[in-house]
Formats: structure tokens, sequence, C-alpha cells
């Protein structure tokens, strides 16, 4: 072999291993941006909307995980669908005053919602790639029967108004391993 092939060979190489070495860098580029997550607690409650209406309202504290890109929320939307009906769009709050009735022993007792609005999922900008976000949202539905959903659809809307969807079934949510927080309530 001569000198000069030798040295094409080792310059190939050296250009192929250079190349592999991007190549953790550069495949997450090109993998699509994926959203995970689930419940970590959830509250529901028929109450008094802020014009007076009364609807289904409800308060979930989810995990959410973006893999691959960060996600920057621009806004979210939040859908629910109850067997037998249509899924319907809900109103989604950052309630400053929300009452709910909740069991304590054999009685009901009224307690106000104690959250600052920075704990809510819709008020978080950057969803970091790889890392679990926690936060609460509430929405309210007009669907009035004490009824167990069959899946709540929340869609995250960055600013390119590209949509990323997590899907949470209400068979996946076990009561066993969701929290209740005293922490939230007065």
């Amino acid at each position: 072999m001569s000198k000069s092939t030798v040295m094409e060979w080792a310059a190939l190489v050296a250009g192929i291993i250079g190349a592999l070495a991007w190549l953790p860098t550069v495949i997450p580029l090109l993998r699509g941006q994926q959203i995970e997550g689930k419940v970590i607690s959830q509250y529901a409650n028929v109450g008094k909307l802020p014009d007076g209406s009364e609807a289904a309202i409800f308060l979930q504290k989810l995990s959410v995980f973006v893999t691959n890109k960060d996600l920057l929320l621009k806004r979210l939307e939040i859908y629910i669908k109850f067997p037998e009906s249509q899924e319907e769009k809900c109103r989604s709050w950052t309630w400053r005053r929300l009452v709910f009735t909740l069991p304590e022993g054999s009685r009901q007792v009224q307690r106000r919602l104690a959250i600052e609005a920075r704990d809510y999922l819709a008020h978080q900008t950057v969803f970091p790639h790889d890392q679990a976000v926690v936060g609460y949202v509430s929405f309210s539905s007009s669907h009035l029967r004490d009824q167990e959903y069959e899946y709540v659809r929340y869609v995250f809307i960055d600013y390119r108004d590209r949509r990323k969807e997590l899907v949470i079934r209400s068979s996946d949510v076990r009561e066993n391993e969701t929290l209740f927080e005293d922490d939230i309530w007065k």
C-alpha cells in the first residue's frame, strides 16, 4: 500500500469516527417530542362558578414529562369525555377562592382551596425535556351528574401553535396511588 492510500484510509476512518461522535447530539433533534403524565391527586365537586352558574369542578395534580425537546407552553386546553356523551371542551381556572365539600369521617365539611397561582401548570412556560414538572390543573364542565369520566384530554400548545396531547383515562387513576393533600385546603 502506498503512503497516500494509508493517509486516505486514516482520514476516512477519522471522518467516520468524528461523524459517529455527533450521533448522540443529532438523534434527539430528529426524534419527535412526546408528552407523558399521570395524576397524583384529584378532586371533583359540583360548585358555583364566578358567574353564579353551577358546574362540575375538577382539580387535578399532574406530573408531566416531556421527552426529546423542551416544551414552551403558550396555552393549555382541556377536554373531558363522560360515558354516553360527547367530548366537551372545559373551562380552565386559576382559582383564588374555591370551596369544595369534602368527606371528613361521617360528615361533609367545606374547605377552601389554598394553592398559589404559580403552582398551576397553565402558568408554567418551560417544560424541560426529560424532567418531570408537577402542578395543578383546575377546570369545569357542564356535566352535573355524579359520574366518573372516561378520559381527560390535555392539549399543550406551544408558541408555534404545535399541539401535543396527553390523555388520562379514568381507569389509569388508581385511588390507592393518589394522594389526599391536607396542605392545600384551609
